[in-house]
């Protein structure tokens, strides 16, 4: 019998991390976690990610970007995931585009959201606000966390 895996969830900051050496330790964190611990898990990554990576600037770190995430699984917005992200922008100070991530990650079941995005994601107040509007729509609950948490 195959085991399933955990769903994970990617933002576009790990896979941005992974080259990024103007933060050496995170580049470190990220790169370790990549290749030790993300293979236990059922990566996932949405088109919202491939257009923030596909928006570098740089033309050799957007290929790099790109291949690195070339292989997991990609989901598409949905008008699911639209209107809950709308739900989380009336409550919630933060962007679109993390509003969306987490709205895909949780409409698609992913058990984690794995982010290195502090001010809107990874801290307590927001991850509280997100929960509770989740289950209020009747989704999960998503476990909202960086690199150093797993």
């Amino acid at each position: 019998m195959t085991k399933l895996l955990p769903r994970l969830y990617l933002d576009s900051s790990i896979p941005s991390a992974y080259y990024n050496n103007r933060n050496r330790e995170r580049q470190l964190v990220t790169q370790r976690v990549w290749h030790e611990v993300l293979p236990n898990y059922h990566l996932m990554i949405s088109n919202i990610t491939l257009r923030e990576l596909g928006a570098t600037k740089n033309k050799s770190r957007r290929r790099k970007l790109l291949t690195l995430v070339q292989r997991l699984d990609t989901i598409v917005l949905t008008s699911s995931c639209s209107n809950l992200a709308f739900e989380y922008l009336k409550y919630i100070a933060m962007p679109q585009n993390d509003a969306l991530h987490t709205a895909i990650a949780t409409v698609f079941s992913c058990e984690i959201l794995l982010s290195w995005n502090f001010t809107h994601l990874v801290n307590y107040e927001n991850k509280q606000r997100i929960n509770g509007i989740n289950l209020i729509h009747g989704y999960k609950a998503i476990s909202i966390i960086s690199p150093y948490e797993l």
